[in-house]
Parts: structure tokens; C-alpha cells; sequence
């Protein structure tokens, strides 16, 4: 993702205007010439500020129509455990593993400033990763910090929740959480080597402390055809 003060700036200004209504998912949003010459940037960063959203589902891109504010779901079901991804890997036998894309300090947007609580000026680190199972790609995730300071190795293959669960700030003990399927997401399906016609399953979570306090906003996107979830429900 990109760190790039511009692209931020964009961004917020494209998410105030899906907050006010000006932008809604009935008609697309002006075209990257047209907002590049509203805002008196380039082009090149009113683009990735736009790709960014769709990765972060804010936005939907449509072949030949443009981008539209993404639709929002009515129903979604919680997941009832909280259990790190490479739990899930190894419990199956697998080699859980870990590929490092980016980690980098940024200005939170709007919307991260909201999911996550922040009423300062402080950065985030964000955490963009491919998580394996013997090698192979099965999840790509994107995790959003409330602290700066955090850096991975980039051979580490430690969960995120066991590098978390030192700090007594960051450990967590409840998520909220919401599963959506993808059709397609063009930087996200090729990273995970996808066929064009695989679907992907994004499970988006933000992460509470004993404080009840959001430390930590994953959006985590699975290949469809190697993952499933299962869901306890009781009778109430």
C-alpha cells in the first residue's frame, strides 16, 4: 500500500463524499482525469488512491463502467473462535508461512481513524502480507496497527497474535468480525496466483484489547477454493 501523503489525502476526500452521499452505488464515481483536475493532482496518485479502496472495499471497480461505492451487505454471520490464521494452517498438518509485501508507517484515513478509535495525529503501521501453507498461497492479509513502532523480520512466520500477545496493550481478547465474498480483485487474485474465475472470501476483523480498546483492523482474503468456515450457532 502505498505511504504516499497524496494518495491519503484522496482518499479521505473520496471517503467523505461516500459519507455525505455525494457518491452512492448507483452511478460511478468521476473518472481519475476528472478528479485528478478537482483536487490538482496527478493522475497516477488518484489512481492508486482508488485501487486502494477497492482492496480495502470501500470501492468496486466494473470492466468498462469505472468505480462505484462498494454495496454494503445487510446480513453477515461472526465467526464464534478467535484463532490466528496460522493455528488454522498448522492444525490441518500444514507448514504455515509468511511472505512480507510491505510494512510501513502511514497517516490513517478517515475511515481507519474511525474503525480504530484514533483522535490524535499518530500514524498506524500497516502490514501487508501473503500467508502460505507448504508454500503455497492461501490468504493475503492486510493488518492496520495502532502503533508505529511495531516491525516484522521478514523471515518471521510467528502468528501476528503471538507477537501481539507480549505487549499487555495489544492483547487481544474479542473481535468483531464480518465475511464477504469476492468475485474478483485484480491485484488480490493475482497475488494469490488465482484462476480467473475463482472467487475470493474476505473476513474482516477488528481486533479489541482486555480495555475493549481496538488495537488491531485485518481485512483477510482467502482463495475460495481452500477455505471454508464453520459457525456455531445456538438457540437462543
Amino acid at each position: 500500500m502505498s505511504a504516499k501523503q497524496a494518495v491519503v489525502e484522496i482518499k479521505d476526500w473520496i471517503i467523505e463524499r461516500i459519507q455525505d452521499a455525494t457518491f452512492t452505488t448507483d452511478r460511478p464515481l468521476p473518472s481519475e482525469y476528472e478528479i485528478s483536475r478537482t483536487l490538482n493532482v496527478v493522475q497516477d496518485d488518484v489512481e492508486e488512491a482508488l485501487q486502494e479502496l477497492v482492496t480495502e472495499q470501500l470501492l468496486s471497480e466494473r470492466f468498462h463502467q469505472g468505480y462505484f461505492v462498494k454495496h454494503e451487505p445487510t446480513f453477515f454471520y461472526p465467526i464464534h473462535n478467535l484463532k490466528s490464521i496460522t493455528a488454522m494452517i498448522e492444525e490441518k498438518g500444514y507448514t504455515a508461512g509468511s511472505i512480507i509485501i510491505s510494512q510501513d508507517p502511514e497517516t490513517p484515513s478517515i475511515d481507519d481513524k474511525r474503525i480504530l478509535e484514533i483522535n490524535d495525529d499518530r500514524n498506524i503501521i500497516v502490514l501487508e502480507r501473503i500467508r502460505t501453507a507448504d508454500h503455497e498461497p492461501i490468504a493475503y492479509c492486510l493488518d492496520k496497527i495502532v502503533d508505529e513502532s511495531l516491525i516484522l523480520d521478514h523471515s518471521n512466520k510467528i502468528s501476528l497474535f503471538e507477537i501481539l500477545k507480549d505487549r499487555p496493550e495489544f492483547q487481544i481478547t474479542s473481535a468483531t468480525c464480518e465475511i464477504e465474498s469476492i468475485s474478483y480483485e485484480p491485484y488480490i487474485s493475482n497475488m494469490l496466483e488465482c484462476a480467473p474465475e475463482e472467487s475470493l472470501v474476505l473476513v474482516r476483523q477488528i481486533h479489541k484489547n482486555r480495555d475493549d480498546k481496538p488495537v488491531l483492523y485485518s481485512l483477510n482474503y482467502f482463495k475460495s477454493s481452500q477455505i471454508k468456515f464453520q459457525i456455531k450457532r445456538e438457540l437462543k
